[in-house]
């Protein structure tokens, strides 16, 4: 080959500075490359992991009813004619019959979690024949002395893992009720808090019990009023 054709040669294929052979390489470096994938890995495993922790926030409940209950809680008014009954032993029921005025039923909720929970009210069901009548108290486990109790009203609350509250609903039942009819209260309900989730729960005033109050009167012949 002539000095001019490799002159001419040299000229119409002009190598790529820094790479071998004239091969000309595009695109992103296979390292930064590998950097963007572990970085978009790492960014779908932290969102999957959010959502399944938020799917296990939003449904995680771990209160349940305590070991305690009955009519009557400090610093409540008592009410009339209340008493356990046994219509199938060994269990037992709460008889609550018509009440004049404001009474109190007693419960507990504790913690079966492994987190804590706050609880921020307690309420009753629309369908229940108990009306809320007054702010509800509680009792904490270092509030239980041999002597004295110390009673606080029930707000925002924190049950640490384990962890039991005694507490006291001030209610009112219809005033008259049929003699002859009767029908359960059940549970009430525990708004309760896990980290920003926050839902209404069932929470049985006792455990495998229930209380047993007369079916709405009208105050005619045959019902009873207090």
């Amino acid at each position: 080959m002539s000095l001019a054709a490799r002159s001419w040669q040299s000229q119409g294929q002009r190598r790529h500075p820094g790479t071998p052979h004239g091969h000309i390489r595009s695109g992103v470096p296979w390292y930064r490359r590998r950097r963007i994938l572990l970085l978009l890995a790492l960014a779908l495993l932290v969102a999957l992991a959010s959502m399944v922790l938020a799917i296990l926030a939003a449904t995680y409940q771990p209160l349940s009813a305590g070991g305690d209950g009955g009519g009557s809680f400090p610093h409540l008014p008592t009410g009339t004619g209340i008493r356990w009954v046994s219509k199938y032993l060994p269990a037992q029921e709460l008889y609550v019959p018509p009440q004049h005025g404001t009474f109190a039923l007693a419960g507990s909720i504790r913690n079966n979690g492994s987190f804590p929970v706050t609880i921020e009210a307690v309420s009753q069901p629309r369908i229940s024949l108990l009306t809320a009548a007054g702010r509800v108290l509680y009792i904490g486990p270092s509030d239980q002395h041999f002597d004295h109790f110390r009673v606080h009203v029930l707000r925002d609350v924190t049950l640490q893992p384990g962890e039991e509250i005694e507490i006291g609903m001030p209610l009112r039942t219809a005033y008259c009720a049929d003699r002859r009819s009767y029908t359960n209260a059940v549970f009430f309900l525990v708004t309760e808090r896990f980290f920003v989730f926050t839902h209404t729960v069932a929470v049985p005033f006792l455990e495998g019990s229930a209380i047993v109050l007369h079916a709405p009167g009208e105050g005619a012949w045959g019902d009873v009023c207090p």
